[in-house]
């Protein structure tokens, strides 16, 4: 699976990002989180983020999106088409260009009906025709929040992302909760993604969704991307990829036979 695209849409270099942290009697420490990353994400291509839980990887997301806590300490490079991603023009592409699938579902209105959240960004019809395609009727827009399974408002806010057709779709975890039919309309769905000519980053803990739809998949280790390659070129044992960590990663996946990571593995 090859991108087409020569253009650069997005480009992340040298981030890094802290917390400042107070302990006992007030005492101000800083935190490194994320160190020296650089991502590109080119015109017409899904990029796969995969890592193990707690390396960073939805900071990556957040940081992009301008989502960190007043804590945080962001230093680096976040480019759009070639040009500072800031504050004010993040304000204007937010939901038009650029469309976010948060790893947490409680970012829906709890006092609006999902189904009026939804028709923010497209009419009426085309809410229930991409809600039916993830199982869901059409009684559930006139539902709120918290009368919804965890699983449930997963689908919407996939489906919210989908009428929102952007150019750009920053994904951190989109599957879990999901049934095995869903989580392949979402591959269908960053597949037709990327016949139209648009983009996506996806961050995933699901490697076989990431090997049915990505073009590329960066591997995320100690907070920093260690290596980023063609899906094409992993091979079946990972005897593809060049780094350690990522080959004993991809090795210890349940599909891949649970081969235990040795600490000599890691050198």
């Amino acid at each position: 699976m090859k991108f087409t695209g020569d253009v650069m849409l997005l480009t992340v270099k040298n981030l890094n990002i802290s917390f400042e942290q107070y302990t006992s009697f007030f005492r101000k420490r800083i935190v490194h989180v994320v160190h020296d990353l650089d991502l590109e994400v080119r015109d017409g291509e899904i990029l796969a983020i995969f890592g193990a839980s707690g390396s960073g990887k939805s900071l990556l997301a957040h940081a992009i999106l301008d989502l960190l806590p007043y804590n945080a300490l962001v230093s680096g490079e976040i480019k759009y088409k070639g040009e500072d991603l800031t504050k004010e023009r993040l304000n204007k592409l937010y939901g038009r260009e650029i469309s976010f699938i948060p790893q947490t579902v409680n970012s829906l209105n709890p006092l609006l009906k999902v189904g009026r959240q939804s028709e923010y960004t497209a009419d009426k019809r085309d809410v229930e025709r991409v809600y039916q395609e993830f199982g869901l009727e059409k009684d559930v827009l006139n539902l709120y929040p918290h009368e919804l399974s965890g699983g449930m408002l997963r689908r919407i806010l996939v489906s919210d992302s989908i009428l929102a057709d952007a150019n750009l779709i920053i994904a951190d975890e989109p599957t879990p909760g999901m049934d095995t039919k869903s989580t392949d309309t979402i591959i269908n769905y960053f597949k037709s993604v990327k016949a139209k000519g648009k983009s996506a980053v996806v961050i995933t803990h699901d490697i076989e969704m990431a090997m049915k739809c990505a073009d590329r998949i960066a591997f995320f280790y100690d907070g920093t991307i260690i290596e980023t390659t063609e899906i094409e070129k992993i091979g079946e044992d990972g005897s593809g990829l060049a780094h350690p960590y990522s080959r004993a990663l991809f090795r210890a996946l349940p599909e891949n036979g649970f081969h235990s990571i040795e600490a000599g593995d890691l050198c």
